[in-house]
């Protein structure tokens, strides 16, 4: 019992969780990020659509776009 125990708690701080990418427009001027790269907010992006983690996006100061929310 006391192996199994010691065996989940290494396994659980040992774990590290993937991180979420998200879609914006261009490197600059966006204003907002998407789940899905086919979302309707990017249909007007002129620029290239970089996929970045979340945690970059919202360091940037974007938000969800609307209609994904």
């Amino acid at each position: 019992m006391k192996y199994t125990l010691l065996f989940f708690l290494v396994l659980l701080t040992s774990f590290h969780p993937f991180e979420t990418k998200v879609y914006i427009c261009g490197a600059t001027g966006a204003k907002k990020y998407h789940y899905n790269e086919n979302c309707r907010g990017l249909t007007s992006c002129r620029n290239e659509i970089s996929k970045v983690s979340i945690k970059r996006a919202q360091g940037l100061g974007l938000t969800l776009c609307g209609w994904e929310d």
